[in-house]
């Protein structure tokens, strides 16, 4: 009987430290600063939020780090981090996208106020200079545009490219850039320059924005789906209005 109880008591000890087959997956995300979609460590937005909901509820721990967008999505796809969050599907085609994007982004011209300058057309942008983002989307026709007049393109490639963009702009380095009007507000409200810049045109380019996941990591479809159920349970829930509206922003659709 004694011996009985030893093995039982053995086996219970050798049990309780098997390792779990279910245990929490730590998911790093990595992006350059885009806030309100993703900010920094103390401020990182709502779609790091979001993010933070729906992998926390599946029982995983979201760890956020800020890069150079170019070096985030080609350090992604090696498989050396699990995501990107603000991704076009134009910007990465192969990684692994959800279903459900958490935005839709829009692009205008900003020129430096006083500028009498006015986006009308490709051909408008002869004679000026624009500054850009390495390795953002701006769309087919823009694009094919920049590749054609790389000496009129200075590309930002650094954790907080608009903030270098709009410097630039400012100090006369390039005469226009291209943004995202939700991001370029709160950018240059929060660096104290919102009176200084004018919008001057719209560009045609409107995309979802996604986390999108590395396609060299296994597990990559299965977080995809985790997070497609899980957006669609904040929406349903109400949950997703609530976190929107801490950024004064609503549903996107």
């Amino acid at each position: 009987m004694k011996n009985t109880k030893l093995t039982i008591y053995f086996l219970l000890l050798l049990f309780i430290h098997l390792p779990s087959s279910s245990t929490a997956d730590e998911i790093t995300i990595v992006a350059d600063q885009w806030y309100p979609y993703n900010g920094d460590e103390k401020s990182p937005g709502y779609g790091i939020e979001i993010a933070k909901h729906i992998f926390q509820a599946a029982g995983h721990k979201i760890i956020y780090k800020i890069m150079p967008w170019n070096r985030a999505i080609k350090k992604t796809r090696e498989g050396k981090f699990n995501a990107i969050i603000g991704a076009m599907k134009e910007e990465a085609p192969d990684f692994i996208f959800p279903e459900e994007e958490f935005g839709i982004s829009e692009e205008m011209f900003f020129a430096k106020k006083g500028s009498t300058w006015r986006y009308n057309g490709i051909k408008s942008l002869q004679g000026i200079n624009i500054g850009l983002i390495k390795d953002y989307s701006y769309g087919n026709e823009l694009e094919d545009f920049f590749a054609d007049n790389p000496d009129k393109t200075q590309y930002a490639q650094v954790t907080k490219p608009l903030e270098m963009n709009i410097k630039k702009l400012l100090y006369g380095r390039v005469d226009v850039i291209i943004e995202d009007p939700v991001v370029l507000a709160q950018t240059s409200m929060q660096m104290g320059l919102s009176e200084q810049l004018i919008k001057v045109g719209k560009t045609t380019q409107a995309d979802k924005v996604y986390v999108s996941f590395s396609p060299n990591i296994a597990k990559s479809k299965e977080y995809a789906e985790i997070y497609t159920e899980g957006i669609r349970k904040l929406q349903a829930s109400g949950e997703l209005e609530k976190i929107l509206a801490k950024y004064h922003l609503t549903y996107w659709k």
